[in-house]
């Protein structure tokens, strides 16, 4: 029988297609494989094709091989396979921060003051304050015959030579005057201003006499290190495509919100009496012409300096005359003597002499302070306020001392070795524990980390604010200690309104922070016993003096969270 050409096509297509699936071959994965260790591998198995049927219109096939299945090589990896990586301690590095950088600049000193001696005259304080007699009578008011009274402080002329600091982000008036080795006192006297009035950037600051530049605060802390070293980065997630949508409008800017203008030092001033005068005897000196430039009798006289009959005097003998008719000025509720003495045109130095007081003492409100001679009532003091930042989608942190809410990292530790053993105390009762609880589960189990008064208590403050520790008055550069051994699982100055922060995980679910930190002393995962130094106190974080932020926190089983407590409740008494 002849076949046509297609049809014969066909058969052969037909039994190519039956012999390309009668090999069987095995699947293979799409990754490298290895046989497991003490498999025993059989060998491949061979697969015979048979033959096709004879027919009729076919010639009859030649003889093929059979067809064997031989599986790939196994395929081993040029590097042996990595186990999967284990939760490791993140990576710290120390990192050197700079503050109060800011530069020395020259600058018009302030004026020098000149207290009156008995017998001074005009003339002769002129040329020691270095200018003219008219001058000085110009810059303090006075008439003439320019009568002088001992005691009298006189305004000389600013000085011409004098250095300034330039005040940058960040500063505070404790870190200048540590920088310059001066009291902050001294700076806000030179300035005229008071110790707590708040800084600005670009701000000149007159240097007091003396001061020594050491040069910018440097301060090395624990910081992590934000790189891939220890951290597999995130799967990489299929971003749905982008909708289509408008733009959004842009936004309307609103106008500038004007200043608003506060009055302070509103007190008035009223008639007192003052200070007694002194008069020091000289040698040829006597009782009645004493008490004739003292305003008083010679019995008076005799009688307030317990002197008897024939009233011999030495030459150097202090004698007290009688109290003055003086002016007072009457403090009000948040007066300092910063603000009273710009009021009034007078120094600190010369407000806190006439008082007794030191420089920068707080003032109580009702006061009645005396005011030195030659002073200029310039009448209450006008400040302008900033209205508040306009809300913004990126907040920044407004460093207030302390804030309102504790925002420092949860602390994490990595997880123990060996089983820890259980709690020596009893558990609480089921429920938020009370302060009578919390007192017995914490008593003697801490120290004071740092002795001093306490100016911010626990709990709310009004306006919204709350502080979850207490603040502890220090010296600057004050040792801090821990309060009790743990393991320190944050240091940094990386939580805002803390400024140089610590935090120490203790047994049983205590957690300590301490901050405002000038310095720190310890690093992270180190372990710490009670009373080891862990810094220094500061000012760092925005406070205005030296100070440290202590907070206690509790958790009741390893479920919760720690939450904070008073530490007046744990701390000994």
């Amino acid at each position: 029988m002849t076949l046509s050409l297609p049809r014969t096509v066909l058969f052969l297509l037909a039994g190519t297609a039956l012999t390309a699936c009668s090999t069987v071959e095995p699947v293979r994965p799409n990754f490298p494989t290895r046989p497991a260790p003490g498999a025993v591998q059989s060998p491949p198995p061979t697969i015979s094709v048979p033959p096709p049927p004879p027919s009729e219109d076919l010639p009859p096939p030649r003889p093929s091989a059979p067809v064997d299945a031989t599986p790939l090589p196994s395929l081993t990896p040029s590097r042996p396979a990595t186990p999967p990586p284990a939760s490791r301690p993140q990576a710290m590095q120390t990192v050197t921060r700079t503050s109060v950088a800011g530069k020395v600049v020259e600058a018009e000193g302030p004026a020098k003051d000149y207290t009156v001696k008995s017998g001074d005259n005009l003339d002769a304080i002129a040329r020691t304050l270095g200018t003219t007699r008219k001058q000085l009578a110009d810059d303090n008011d006075l008439k003439a015959p320019y009568a002088l009274r001992p005691g009298q402080v006189l305004k000389g002329p600013a000085s011409s030579k004098a250095k300034a600091y330039v005040v940058g982000s960040g500063d505070t008036l404790y870190a200048i005057a540590g920088r310059f080795s001066v009291s902050a006192a001294a700076i806000a006297e030179a300035n005229d201003r008071d110790v707590h009035a708040p800084l600005s950037i670009g701000q000149r600051l007159i240097l007091p006499e003396g001061f020594k530049d050491k040069g910018p605060t440097t301060t090395r802390v624990q910081v992590p290190v934000s790189s891939g070293t220890f951290d597999e980065p995130p799967p990489a997630r299929s971003e749905p495509p982008p909708r289509m949508t408008q733009p959004a409008p842009p936004p309307v800017e609103e106008p500038p919100a004007r200043p608003t203008v506060r009055t302070r030092v509103t007190g008035k001033v009223v008639d007192t009496t003052g200070k007694p005068q002194s008069y020091k005897v000289k040698k040829g000196d006597n009782l009645d012409a004493i008490a004739r430039s003292l305003d008083t009798t010679r019995k008076q006289l005799a009688d307030d300096n317990k002197l008897k009959a024939p009233y011999a005097l030495q030459p150097g003998q202090t004698l007290q005359g009688p109290p003055t008719k003086a002016k007072a000025y009457v403090a009000g509720p948040d007066d300092t003597m910063a603000l009273i003495a710009k009021r009034f045109g007078v120094t600190q130095k010369a407000l806190a002499g006439a008082n007794g007081l030191r420089v920068g003492a707080s003032i109580r409100p009702g006061r009645q302070v005396i005011l030195p001679a030659g002073y200029r009532d310039r009448g209450p003091i006008r400040e302008e306020v900033a209205p508040p930042a306009p809300p913004s989608s990126t907040p920044t942190p407004v460093p207030t001392p302390p804030p309102s809410t504790s925002s420092y990292p949860k602390p994490t530790t990595p997880p123990p070795s060996q089983p820890s053993s259980p709690p020596v105390v009893n558990p609480p009762a089921a429920g938020t524990p009370t302060d009578a609880q919390i007192s017995s589960f914490g008593r003697g189990r801490f120290i004071w980390p740092l002795r001093g008064d306490v100016i911010s208590g626990f709990g709310p403050k009004g306006t919204g604010q709350r502080n979850d520790g207490v603040n502890v008055r220090a010296s600057a550069g004050s040792t801090v200690r821990s309060a009790a051994a743990g393991d320190v699982v944050y240091a940094g100055d990386q939580v805002p309104g803390f400024g140089n922060l610590v935090l120490i995980k203790h047994t049983d679910g205590w957690v300590t922070a301490y901050g405002h930190l000038s310095r720190v002393d310890v690093k992270m995962q180190q372990k710490v016993v009670q009373g080891q130094q862990i810094g220094q106190a500061g000012s760092t974080g925005g406070v205005s003096e030296p100070q440290l932020h202590f907070e206690v926190r509790y958790a009741p089983t390893p479920q919760d969270r720690a939450r904070p407590v008073d530490p007046l409740l744990v701390l000994p008494k």
